[in-house]
């Protein structure tokens, strides 16, 4: 064998070995083609790669990998033939060669450039592959809120999900808002979504909705959360409650106060909690507006939720609360949607600080556990696996990963996500701003890859440290 040359082996027809030359140049998630004889060939991707010396005293690298398939005489994939070899050539992968991994145009998004060797491919998403949690995960300056905006151009385009997306940042607040010399075609189907964009008072434009929260249409125990009511704890006061909703019927919280200051000793225990609280000052109460709930669940769009802006932070988080907890109440109507989380360590967090958070996590867990057989799909963002609750983070089937400096991240992930090589988790500490791996239902294989540019203005930026001109030498 030459410094030039590989040979695999694969004695099952599934996982396959390989000797190539030093400089041959094949890393982890390389894609491969082996000429199985008899004009068969077949596809299959690098999954490990060390260094070694051969018998001879000459350097080589040996290494393994995955068989994907065989590809027939007009170059598609089939996926169900994968016939065993012995000394086989192998040699990279084509792009015509990579060309069969993709089905349909209408179910794929091309979300970037797709890697491999010295080849370049377009990256394509299964757009069908988001009917399973996904999570999103990179550390602060690794593009990460930039690559999310990407996929959910992209899910504009190519899906009718409907979406919400819950913004703590006012990250996604020009989804809606194509930039100049997009195409007309793109242009006038994000247009057609008509994504609705909901904000506190203080942060709103013209082109904005207010954000509210409907306390008479939640659940009882979400009711009891925000009040931070326990039925043990505060027997007297929850019984007080309940016997008020009871007789009023539908109440909204701010004019139950005054009942309250009218009642029993109980009662108006009741009415200072609300008062102690602050409850009766929030913004986020809709009265006569239509809550954030009302409008995710109302039609079948794209709801852009900006959590920042409000006084008290439980405000968002309420408010986050009823919509969760609205479509999961809704579940049997199996609408298919997406829920957007982004800086997710903010609603699932493992250790949750109060009870509406709590609440709010539980609900999330449950959804992360049984949502897919009703449509309720997450896709979650965040800097680091350990924020995120575990059960929640357990279920996620879809990975997209970006720069990640910590060996203990990466160990968790590989935990987490074990269909992503450990070897490819591991090269995200070399990734540059923008590059991404991304594995699991959504992807043909695990790919690397180099985000596209986006289609729509991002809502946020960082900001500049202030230089000070350098004087004339």
């Amino acid at each position: 064998m030459t410094a030039s040359e590989a040979r695999a082996e694969s004695r099952d027809g599934r996982g396959f070995t390989f000797r190539a030359g030093a400089t041959y140049g094949i890393g982890p998630g390389d894609m491969v083609v082996v000429d199985a004889g008899d004009g068969l060939r077949v596809l299959g991707q690098v999954v490990d790669v060390t260094g070694d010396d051969d018998s001879s005293g000459v350097d080589s690298t040996i290494g393994s990998g995955v068989v994907i398939g065989s590809l027939d005489a007009d170059g598609a994939l089939q996926r169900r033939e994968r016939p065993a070899f012995h000394h086989a050539a192998l040699t990279p992968a084509s792009t015509d060669d990579l060309a069969g991994l993709d089905g349909p145009a209408a179910a794929t998004m091309t979300i970037g450039e797709w890697r491999t060797g010295e080849v370049g491919a377009d990256a394509n998403l299964r757009a069908n592959g988001f009917n399973r949690h996904t999570f999103l995960c990179g550390q602060s300056g690794s593009g990460k809120t930039y690559a999310l905006g990407v996929l959910l151009e992209r899910l504009l385009l190519k899906t009718d999900l409907r979406m919400a997306v819950f913004d703590p940042n006012a990250d996604f607040v020009h989804l809606g808002r194509t930039l100049p010399g997009v195409s007309a075609h793109d242009a006038q189907r994000i247009a057609d979504r008509r994504v609705r964009v909901l904000r506190s008072d203080s942060a709103r434009t013209e082109h904005d909705e207010p954000l509210r929260l409907r306390f008479r249409s939640m659940a009882r125990a979400a009711q009891a959360a925000v009040l931070r009511l326990d039925p043990i704890r505060d027997q007297a006061e929850y019984n007080a409650f309940i016997r008020m909703v009871a007789t009023l019927g539908s109440v909204e919280l701010v004019p139950l106060v005054a009942q309250l200051r009218q009642g029993d000793d109980a009662d108006q225990r009741l009415g200072r909690r609300i008062e102690n609280l602050g409850l009766d000052a929030w913004e986020v109460w809709a009265r006569d507006l239509p809550s954030a709930a009302d409008i995710v669940t109302s039609a079948q769009g794209v709801t852009v939720m900006d959590l920042g802006g409000f006084h008290h932070p439980l405000e968002s988080t309420s408010a986050a609360l009823e919509v969760i907890d609205e479509l999961w109440a809704q579940r049997d109507r199996r609408v298919p949607t997406l829920l957007v989380i982004d800086e997710a360590h903010n609603l699932c967090a493992a250790d949750p600080g109060n009870p509406v958070a709590q609440f709010l996590l539980d609900r999330i867990i449950q959804i992360a556990a049984e949502g897919r057989k009703y449509g309720l799909w997450l896709l979650l963002s965040s800097q680091r696996p350990s924020k995120i609750h575990p059960q929640i983070l357990s279920q996620c089937d879809n990975l997209m990963l970006m720069r990640m400096n910590s060996p203990d991240d990466i160990i968790e992930l590989a935990r987490s996500f074990g269909f992503a090589p450990a070897s490819m988790l591991r090269s995200s500490t070399g990734f540059l701003q923008g590059e991404a791996l991304l594995a699991g239902g959504f992807a043909p294989v695990p790919m690397f890859v180099k985000m596209r540019s986006r289609l729509t203005r991002e809502g946020g930026s960082d900001v500049p440290v202030p230089l000070v001109d350098a004087p004339a030498r």
